[in-house]
C-alpha cells in the first residue's frame, strides 16, 4: 500500500487554495504523515511589478514579499494545526509555479502534492489556467487537486482502470486516501477496431461477437485485477461499459456523483498512453469533484 508519508501543499492563499490546505491536512493527520510542508511561489513577473511600484529594486522586492509570504504561511499553518492538528514546515519559492512546485516536491521525496483547482490570491495566480495540466505532465508524484470545500473523509471514489502499473497505483492510492469510502472500479472496453470492421462491411452479428468477446475479456482482467489488489472490505464495486474512455468516465461520474476520481496517467501502449492522458487532463478540467491522478510504478520504493 502507498505510503502518504510526506505531503506537500502548494498555496496561493486563495480560497480555492484553503480548500486543497484543509483536505491535505486532514489526509495528513489520518494518514499520520512524518512530513508535511506549505509551499507558496512567486512569480518573476510580479517581483518586477511590485519593483515598479516602490520604486525599488528587485531584490527589495523580493525581501517585501518574501516578509509577507512567510507571515501569511506561518498564519495558515497556525490555522491548520488548531483546526486539524497538523504539524508542518512552510518553503517560499520564486519562479514558475508548475516547475517550482514539482521541483520542491522532488527535493521533498512527497509522496502526495496537493493544489486547490482555481486560485487568483494576492501572492500569486498559482492555478489559473492550465497549472494543474502542466504540473500533471512535470510531477513523477501522486497530485491531488482539491476542488470542494473539505467536509468529511471521501464517501464514493471512482476509479476508472486500464489494468496498467498506473491504474494500480491509482487503486492502490484511493484504497489509501480514503479507506472507508465506496470505491467503484471502472473499466471502458471497446472491440478492436470495431470502426474499420463496419466500413468493410461486416455482418453486424460478427461485430456483436466480438463486442461480447471483448467484454468477457474485460471482465476476467477487472476480476483478476481487483483480486490482486486484495481488498479485505466490502465495499468494492465494478462497472464495465462499453465506449471510448473518456466518455465512459464521464458518464459514470455524473451518474454516480463520487467526491474523488483517481486516475493513473500513463496507459499500457504509447497510443494508450496518449489516450489515457487525455481523459487525465479532460477529466481535472471538467470533474466537479476532487481528482487524484497517479504516477510512476504500483510499489513505491523504500526509504532510508
Amino acid at each position: 500500500m502507498p505510503s502518504l508519508d510526506r505531503v506537500l501543499i502548494a498555496t496561493d492563499f486563495s480560497e480555492r487554495a484553503a480548500r486543497a490546505e484543509a483536505s491535505a491536512a486532514r489526509l495528513c493527520v489520518q494518514q499520520g504523515s512524518r512530513v508535511a510542508e506549505l509551499l507558496t511561489v512567486h512569480e518573476a513577473e510580479r517581483v518586477e511589478r511590485l519593483a515598479r511600484l516602490i520604486a525599488g529594486t528587485s531584490d527589495a522586492a523580493r525581501a517585501m514579499l518574501n516578509d509577507a509570504a512567510t507571515q501569511a504561511l506561518d498564519a495558515r499553518l497556525s490555522e491548520l494545526q488548531s483546526e486539524y492538528g497538523l504539524r508542518a514546515g512552510i518553503c517560499l519559492r520564486f519562479g514558475g509555479a508548475a516547475p517550482a512546485i514539482a521541483e520542491r516536491a522532488d527535493e521533498l521525496d512527497a509522496d502526495l502534492v496537493a493544489i486547490g483547482a482555481h486560485g487568483g490570491g494576492f501572492f500569486s495566480d498559482l492555478f489559473l489556467g492550465n497549472t494543474a495540466d502542466r504540473l500533471a505532465r512535470l510531477l513523477q508524484r501522486p497530485l491531488l487537486v482539491v476542488k470542494n470545500a473539505v467536509a468529511a473523509d471521501y464517501q464514493r471514489v471512482l476509479v476508472p482502470v486500464d489494468f496498467s502499473p498506473a491504474s494500480r497505483k491509482a487503486a492502490q492510492l484511493a484504497m489509501a486516501v480514503a479507506p472507508g469510502a465506496d470505491i467503484t472500479f471502472l473499466h471502458a472496453y471497446e472491440a478492436w477496431f470495431e470502426g474499420g470492421l463496419r466500413l468493410a462491411n461486416v455482418p453486424r452479428e460478427a461485430i456483436e461477437q466480438m463486442r461480447e468477446a471483448a467484454r468477457a475479456e474485460a471482465t476476467q482482467a477487472l476480476d483478476t485485477f481487483i483480486a490482486e489488489l486484495g481488498i479485505r472490505t466490502g465495499n468494492v464495486s465494478r462497472i464495465l461499459q462499453f465506449g471510448p474512455a473518456g466518455r465512459v468516465v464521464r458518464e459514470q461520474a455524473t451518474s454516480l456523483r463520487p467526491d474523488l476520481i483517481v486516475m493513473g496517467k500513463h496507459g499500457r501502449t504509447r497510443l494508450a498512453e496518449f489516450i489515457l492522458g487525455s481523459v487525465t487532463r479532460d477529466t481535472l478540467q471538467w470533474a466537479p469533484c476532487d481528482v487524484l491522478v497517479a504516477h510512476g510504478a504500483a510499489e513505491a520504493v523504500p526509504r532510508d
